[in-house]
């Protein structure tokens, strides 16, 4: 039977320390370990321009592997049947990095066989070669088995999505791409107990304030609307740089919203379901600039991924703080944490996203070297591999690790 939805087709034909610190000196200011706003240099615009879709972009002269620069911020999801799909932004302006790449896109990647092999599958772009790039993507599967794809335009930052119905096929047929709402909502969202979905959105509303709102849908993605805020206000003294807000519902009803700032990761709570939010607080959880990932399990515990172990404080390691990529479990909805299981040693390592599948499975993709190694990569573990924290476990994890995508790289 023919699909109502527009078919794909049509649209559009590890590094020792002594190496890196030689790196770090090349590369001036290292800006992919500072975290950068990736509208920074581009002109704002209120252009909607709806983005190209462009299949296979590997059989392209602009797309492909080979022509990349820099690649990362990646996400992962698994479908029902356990074909893995992960996101990623990639630029290809030498001696840039990807933040501030204006000819950046957005990646979609597929794997049928637990990703010991990959095809990408499609690019997103808004305008080609122009100013206008697409980044911060986020693949989800919502819990009626569809698949989202959803990322970001510059100058005005904009969500968009395009959904497949069949999350099974890497030759799925995607609907056509719509605008979701301001701002950038690049993690995961939460089905909260009443089968509303929450997605957590930043929005900087202007140079003193951003908005970590609470976007629900209660008709599976038909429509959004915006229930609540936590407002950032900034000040000489006080520049937190909110972003990349995360949330979960906890055990007592009450919804909580882990945030990145510079400060470490800040909180926010919500007992009216994310009507209104208590005030920003930092840290709440010792970190460093930079993406965590915090997830409900299927056991009811809750999964943190960041940087270095719980208590360490990034002040004291030093400059290089994107390190040492690593898992915790709470049984008791944060107040504590298990001792970690460590997922990347390197330096360089950053950006988790995680999936578990109903098998139990924990799916952990992240980025290293965005500027140099380009990798995007894989590992699996469970959550008593997590528990155990044993070196066994850490050998497990480090021998399920695979490589996703490198860019710079011949198809």
């Amino acid at each position: 039977m023919k699909s109502s939805r527009t078919l794909l087709f049509p649209l559009l034909l590890a590094l020792p320390l002594s190496q890196f610190a030689a790196e770090e000196k090349a590369d001036s200011g290292l800006a992919q370990f500072a975290g950068v706003d990736p509208n920074e240099g581009t002109t704002r615009s209120t252009a909607t321009r709806t983005p190209m879709l462009i299949p296979y972009p590997g059989r392209t002269e602009n797309y492909t592997r080979a022509k990349r620069t820099c690649s990362g911020v990646p996400g992962i999801t698994v479908s029902r049947g356990g074909r893995i799909w992960a996101t990623w932004w990639s630029g290809t302006t030498p001696g840039q990095i990807i933040e501030r790449d204006l000819n950046a896109y957005t990646v979609v990647s597929t794997s049928g066989d637990g990703g010991r092999t990959w095809k990408e599958v499609l690019a997103i772009d808004p305008d080609g070669p122009g100013p206008l790039k697409a980044f911060d993507p986020q693949p989800w599967v919502a819990p009626d088995g569809k698949l989202w794809i959803i990322w970001h335009h510059t100058g005005v930052k904009h969500a968009w999505t395009i959904v497949a119905d069949d999350a099974e096929n890497e030759t799925t047929g995607w609907s056509a791409p719509r605008r979701i709402t301001a701002g950038v909502m690049m993690n995961k969202p939460t089905v909260l107990r009443n089968g509303d979905w929450m997605f957590s959105v930043y929005e900087l509303v202007a140079e003193d304030r951003s908005l970590m709102k609470a976007l629900v849908s209660s008709d599976q993605g038909r429509t959004f609307h915006v229930r609540g805020a936590v407002e950032v206000n900034y000040d000489d003294s006080l520049r937190p740089q909110a972003s990349e807000p995360m949330l979960v519902e906890r055990k007592d009803g009450t919804l909580w919203m882990l945030i990145r700032t510079t400060q470490g990761i800040g909180e926010s709570t919500s007992s009216n379901g994310g009507v209104t939010w208590a005030p920003l607080r930092t840290q709440a959880i010792k970190h460093t600039a930079s993406r965590f990932y915090i997830g409900r399990l299927n056991s009811g515990n809750l999964l943190l991924a960041k940087h270095m172990g719980i208590d360490v404080d990034p002040a004291s390691v030093g400059r290089l703080q994107r390190r040492e990529l690593t898992a915790f479990i709470s049984k008791d909805d944060g107040k504590t944490w298990s001792g970690g299981l460590m997922i990347d040693e390197r330096i360089g390592c950053s950006y988790p996203d995680v999936q578990q599948t109903a098998d139990g499975t924990l799916y952990v993709i992240w980025d290293f070297m965005r500027s140099k190694e380009q990798e995007i990569m894989m590992t699996t573990f469970r959550e008593e591999d997590v528990l155990s924290a044993s070196a066994e476990a850490a050998r497990k994890v480090a021998a399920n690790r695979k490589l996703v995508s490198k860019g710079g790289t011949p198809e």
